[in-house]
């Protein structure tokens, strides 16, 4: 068996600018919709009071295995508090292709979702855009959005201030509810359990992209925001009505009978015109690693 190839996130990130990112999610959600993926369930593990996750695809492209921790005391050891691994495997062969820096690859496909969902509801001109959070997926949002959209504004707020971050991207460092009231388009990327995207300070019409709130009774989007969205659109209806509080709670609470609910791959394999307001729902998807993870392999030479 020859080495396997490890890529690192530096290196994916150089390997995958915004455009092949996107173009790799939306390949990934439009095999999803036609149903060419094995993409099951992840399966969850407590390990020492810390989440883990484990999650395998097959596609076209080939087989993978990530597996992904959060561990939220890493911080007090100066590392990361998100990370993991992605497996490539040829399908034909079962021959290991390459290892790859998993929390990077997440960031790198999460935020390249959450600007897909911009493209098909906003579109590619966006005049404020606001990022909720400061952690790694913050950073590869704006670098996503800016590299892809065309932003004239772009707003950052957090529980605590960063101001380093916002200058190597441009933006400005707002109150929350400043953030809410002015910007068009919204990407939620936190690790808050209660909602931060609240209803009553967002303009009439708006995109919102939220990418928290994994569990079934945690929240990043609060009840007025879905009771104001058109279209409420999802990564994987079956993944959402597992596992995340922002779809389950207003399902129960009767909340989306008269909204438009779809996956984002139906919109983009039949060309739905998606109406505003729209909020856009990712748990993040095993499909999404693979074929990011292909194209990273792809580009690298392999």
């Amino acid at each position: 068996m020859e080495m396997v190839t490890f890529i690192s996130g530096e290196e994916m990130v150089e390997l995958l600018p915004p455009k092949k990112a996107v173009d790799a999610v939306r390949e990934a959600f439009s095999l999803l919709y036609k149903g060419d993926v094995q993409n099951p369930p992840r399966t969850v593990l407590t390990v020492e009071g810390n989440w883990w996750g484990v999650m395998p695809c097959s596609t076209k492209y080939g087989v993978t295995v990530k597996v992904i921790s959060v561990i939220p005391g890493n911080k007090e050891r100066g590392i990361p508090s998100v990370n993991g691994a992605v497996l490539l495997l040829s399908g034909e062969t079962g021959n290991p292709l390459a290892l790859m820096d998993g929390s990077t690859l997440t960031a790198i496909r999460t935020s390249a979702a959450s600007v897909l969902s911009t493209e098909l509801s906003w579109g590619l001109k966006v005049e404020t855009l606001g990022v909720i959070g400061a952690g790694l997926e913050a950073e590869h949002h704006m670098r996503t959005a800016l590299g892809y959209l065309s932003v004239s504004r772009l707003l950052l707020t957090s529980r605590r201030r960063h101001p380093e971050l916002a200058r190597k991207f441009g933006a400005e460092e707002v109150e929350l509810k400043t953030l809410l009231r002015e910007s068009d388009v919204i990407f939620a990327v936190t690790s808050s359990s209660s909602p931060v995207v609240l209803g009553t300070e967002l303009k009439n019409d708006f995109h919102v992209s939220s990418i928290g709130a994994h569990t079934p009774k945690e929240r990043e989007v609060d009840d007025e925001t879905i009771r104001k969205v058109s279209t409420y659109m999802v990564d994987s209806l079956d993944a959402v009505s597992r596992e995340t509080g922002d779809f389950i709670l207003p399902k129960e609470r009767g909340l989306l009978q008269e909204k438009t609910v779809m996956e984002i791959g139906e919109v983009i394999v039949k060309g739905v015109k998606v109406k505003r307001p729209s909020l856009f729902k990712t748990v993040g998807l095993a499909v999404e690693d693979n074929v990011t993870a292909y194209f990273v392999y792809r580009e690298k030479g392999g």
